[in-house]
């Protein structure tokens, strides 16, 4: 450790000697020798200020860049949040289909159709209905289910699916309400 100290000092001292011979360092030096002690303290005042610039300019500068980017970025993050939090409520539980206006039955009914499943059982309950499936593919009565909340703003408010005894098909059981 103490030889690679030893070495850095020896190239630090050997560069700068170097560069004390170059000739525009030679006459650097010859001209701030000869300036009174005064010129000699305004060139170093200039010489700390124009390094000090160089360090803001270098250093500093693109740091500050960098945060007024993050800063309008973020802005901008946020503007669109507060628009999508203030609108939200005009998405949820929005209904795009001109059935879901009939009854509750007649949708779930012929939704069930046209998804290819089978309805064992359905009786009403209160504003809801209830629901028996058997044997259905747990993938199409899943669909089924999105598709009637999505299209037609018919929720599940309580349902128990089991499996059935040949894999990939399931027995529902639940209750629905608009």
């Amino acid at each position: 450790m103490k030889k690679l100290q030893q070495q850095v000092i020896v190239g630090w001292h050997d560069s700068r000697q170097k560069l004390k011979k170059l000739p525009p360092v030679v006459s650097f030096n010859l001209w701030y020798g000869s300036q009174s002690g005064r010129d000699q303290k305004i060139v170093k005042a200039i010489s700390a200020f124009i390094a000090l610039c160089l360090v803001i300019v270098l250093f500093v500068q693109p740091f500050l860049a960098k945060q007024t980017l993050y800063q309008a970025k973020l802005d901008k993050s946020l503007a669109t949040y507060e628009l999508l939090a203030s609108n939200a409520h005009k998405f949820q539980g929005q209904v795009s289909s001109e059935q879901s206006n009939g009854p509750i039955l007649a949708v779930v009914t012929q939704q069930a159709k046209q998804s290819n499943i089978n309805l064992k059982r359905f009786e009403p309950d209160g504003d809801g209905l209830r629901i028996w499936v058997e044997d259905a593919i747990f993938d199409d009565a899943i669909r089924w289910l999105e598709e009637l909340n999505q299209k037609h703003g018919i929720q599940i408010k309580q349902i128990n699916v089991e499996r059935s005894a040949v894999p990939g098909r399931v027995d529902l059981r639940g209750t629905l309400f608009k």
